[in-house]
């Protein structure tokens, strides 16, 4: 994962961010997302806003029941690297509000 947020943290657009975190989705499999999804929870990412949803999701289940799932420690570590690419969104539009 070390190098998934490596990538996160040279990003310069929002849009490298959201492709990036895209990506590393996908190489999760269904099982293993699924006390998050519970059934009906839409997993695509597409926006800025898309990361900060699943970040939310992620950081609400690993701090619920659902932190004592066979998982557990796999969605933690999605946590983690949704949370440093939301982060990552952050630090990118304060540094574009400086130079306006």
């Amino acid at each position: 994962m070390d190098c998934w947020q490596n990538e996160i943290r040279r990003a310069s657009t929002e849009s490298e961010v959201v492709d990036m975190a895209a990506d590393y989705l996908t190489l999760w499999a269904e099982a293993e997302l699924e006390p998050l999804t519970q059934g009906w929870r839409d997993f695509t990412i597409e926006s800025a806003d898309d990361v900060e949803r699943m970040k939310r999701w992620l950081v609400e289940s690993v701090n619920t029941t659902q932190s004592l799932a066979p998982n557990a420690t796999e969605l933690r570590e999605l946590a983690s690297y949704f949370w440093h690419a939301a982060a990552r969104i952050g630090e990118i539009r304060d540094a574009a509000r400086v130079l306006h």
